[in-house]
């Protein structure tokens, strides 16, 4: 992470970087930290998928760039939505562009995600099973939502120790959908539920 951190540093805070940069925009699940007591990158804002304003709207397909999309490739919007929609960001339905795009250029629905190397964090974080995670996940694929509290994860794959890091780390991933109104997790589509139904 230190020499991760020293080249964002002179990438972004060296003098040669004023003469050309004015705006950067990282995307990733690795927050910018402090290293030690010095404070090496602090002119980054971080937004994650629970507080994302005011770039909601760039974090996935909307839902009328996939109705277009739809259009354009003749794929069926109802079943589209069927597959990839379920994330309600800030008020604005979120489609995942990866598996749209793959759905989209192959003709075909199907769960692009359960090759992916993120699709391990399913197995991982079932596996660890704490305090009857395994159970919430069940509830969850007969389309129950679950309590979670998201305030004491740390936004870093490497520190999970509960149940509610587990399914925060989980909605930030994407494996899981997050309603802020009553704070409960919940299986947003069928593409992600036929890869916990793969993991379990």
């Amino acid at each position: 992470v230190h020499k991760y951190l020293q080249f964002l540093h002179s990438l972004f805070k060296s003098e040669e970087s004023k003469a050309f940069l004015a705006l950067a925009y990282i995307t990733g699940i690795l927050p910018i930290k402090k290293i030690k007591d010095e404070s090496a990158l602090n002119n980054f804002d971080e937004y994650t998928i629970l507080k994302s304003k005011p770039i909601t709207k760039y974090f996935g397909f909307t839902e009328k760039e996939v109705k277009d999309l739809c259009e354009k490739y003749d794929m069926d919007f109802e079943t589209t939505k069927t597959w990839y929609n379920g994330y309600l960001i800030d008020g604005i339905h979120m489609y995942n562009p990866n598996s749209v795009s793959l759905a989209m250029k192959k003709q075909d629905f199907d769960s692009y995600w359960k090759n992916t190397s993120s699709f391990e964090s399913i197995n991982a974080f079932i596996t660890m099973n704490y305090a009857g995670l395994k159970d919430d996940i069940m509830t969850m694929l007969s389309g129950g939502k679950v309590y979670v509290n998201t305030e004491n994860f740390q936004n870093d794959l490497s520190i999970i120790s509960s149940k509610d890091d587990a399914i925060t780390a989980l909605i930030h991933l994407g494996y899981l959908g997050y309603d802020m109104e009553d704070l409960s997790a919940y299986i947003p589509n069928y593409e992600v539920k036929k890869a916990y139904q793969s993991a379990l």
